[in-house]
């Protein structure tokens, strides 16, 4: 199955927000996303005017400017989903993006043709200053608490029709959707959009930075780029010399209080993982940072510069010092910083995150168990990254004798399952089905008692049309897993046919 498991959405603002304005994921979404939606048009007649405009606003290309009315979620407009939608856009390469102040609402539900001509007669009453205007909706319901239709339409600025789209739980791209909340359906929206506005690999490749991500940067209160520039090469430094390097632990701050057992299970975990020589602090510190509000990266940020401070007004005779912060079970934050009290490691986990998902959160030593995955992100090297670059520069053969090469000494490797497995979609929805199969049978050696490596060799053996072996390992994944409703259904297709 995919490598985001499925999770109940939660239409908190709290909760929400404090996903969407992570700055550092959303390009990294979108960057995992790209292969798997390259469909995107209306299932609405098309006519000839229409397709002109259509084919117009694409040559257009990322010079196309556009302005996001406010995203109706559930009835409701929700600007700040808009600035997703426009920060996810401009990631992809476009370049002139407003923000509509006034929402388009309308009397009541109608047809997608109707709800295209009532959006052109808004736009008509309201001229923007940009040559195109998006409307979009999430509906579903409040009481479930689930988004079960996403609509998309764009017009020009007279209000003409340009597109459309209407996708729900019988679409496959809906399906697809791991995440399924309203940012995991932003994505899909972009995703739908960017190719019929010229956007794809290429012009992501060249997207710099505009007002979008201006916008997220002051909400998300990332420090400015004076003060992050030089954190890459203190990481370098701390992965070259991490073995005979020094670390003070902090207790722990577990739902806002000092926890020094938990201090204590951490400083075991690193050095039994013999990352660094890990010792526990003298003093009993308390960072008084909120835990509260709904934007979680500006708390990331603002514990970050108040363990800065403490540090540098309390110097310690280590080379490195890290302070973790739990709100079980909404996130996993830590900071580190080095004997001048710069930073070296500003990292935030929550629900979006697959190291976050995979580890029991709702206690302090799987919250310790987390900070300790993700140092090995920073100290050691990613196998998956390196078969990635092998396959891409020798094929798979050498990918595969690379992998078993790293096997055989893993002092400076680590691997990950939740990575390997998005590796093979990433081939597989890129339908480079042999370098997914390849990926995937990789992560079954690596892993043999997952029943989620199992499945996903299963989709791809399917998708390559070998139906024996998928039903072969379809079979595997439910003798490990015989609750998987997912692996159930398909192996019930494929004997059907």
């Amino acid at each position: 199955m995919k490598n985001q498991q499925q999770m109940t959405m939660k239409l908190s603002n709290d909760h929400f927000f404090s996903k969407v304005f992570t700055g550092v994921l959303l390009t990294l979404l979108i960057a995992t996303s790209q292969g798997f939606a390259q469909q995107g048009q209306s299932k609405s007649f098309i006519s000839k005017e229409q397709q002109k405009r259509l084919n117009l606003m694409k040559s257009k290309g990322v010079d196309a400017s556009l302005t996001i009315l406010p995203v109706r979620l559930m009835g409701e407009p929700e600007g700040r989903i808009s600035e997703i939608v426009g920060t996810l856009l401009e990631q992809q390469g476009l370049k002139n993006i407003e923000l509509g102040k006034t929402a388009f609402i309308p009397v009541s539900k109608l047809s997608l043709d109707k709800l295209a001509d009532s959006a052109g007669k808004f736009v008509k009453n309201h001229p923007p200053e940009t040559e195109y205007v998006l409307y979009a909706e999430m509906n579903g319901d409040k009481q479930k608490h689930s988004i079960d239709e996403l609509i998309g339409i764009v017009v020009d600025k007279t209000g003409a029709l340009v597109w459309t789209d209407l996708l729900g739980p019988q679409d496959e791209a809906f399906k697809q959707v791991g995440d399924p909340d309203p940012l995991g359906f932003s994505m899909l929206l972009v995703q739908r959009l960017g190719p019929q506005m010229g956007l794809n690999e290429e012009t992501a490749k060249n997207a710099k930075p505009g007002k979008m991500a201006a916008i997220m940067n002051e909400r998300s209160g990332i420090p400015p780029d004076n003060e992050r520039t030089p954190i890459p090469d203190r990481q370098k430094l701390f992965k070259e010399n991490f073995k005979k390097s020094t670390l003070i632990i902090f207790p722990v701050r577990a739902n806002g209080e000092a926890n020094a057992e938990g201090a204590s299970g951490l400083i075991k975990l690193i050095n039994d993982a013999g990352l660094c020589k890990s010792l526990p602090s003298k003093d009993a510190l308390l960072l008084k940072t909120s835990q509260e509000g709904p934007n979680e990266m500006k708390k990331m940020w603002d514990l970050a510069r108040d363990f800065r401070d403490y540090v540098k007004k309390n110097p310690h005779d280590a080379d490195y010092m890290l302070y973790a912060d739990y709100l079980m079970t909404g996130y996993v934050h830590f900071v580190i910083c080095n004997r001048s009290g710069e930073w070296v490691i500003a990292d935030l986990q929550n629900s979006t995150m697959p190291d976050f998902r995979a580890f029991n959160v709702s206690t302090v030593d799987g919250c310790n168990r987390l900070v300790v995955a993700r140092l090995l992100h920073y100290l050691k090297t990613s196998v998956v990254e390196v078969v990635r670059e092998t396959i891409q520069k020798s094929g798979i053969d050498a990918g595969y004798a690379k992998f078993k090469e790293i096997q055989a000494n893993m002092a400076d490797y680590y691997l990950s399952e939740e990575e390997m497995n998005a590796l093979g979609y990433e081939y597989l929805f890129s339908k480079k089905v042999k370098e997914a199969i390849a990926v995937f049978k990789m992560n079954v050696e690596a892993f043999p008692e997952s029943w989620n490596a199992y499945d996903s060799l299963g989709e791809a053996y399917a998708a390559a049309g070998e139906m024996e072996l998928a039903i072969k390992n379809y079979e595997k994944s439910l003798q490990l897993n015989p609750n998987s409703q997912s692996g159930i259904e398909a192996l019930k297709k494929l004997k059907a046919k």
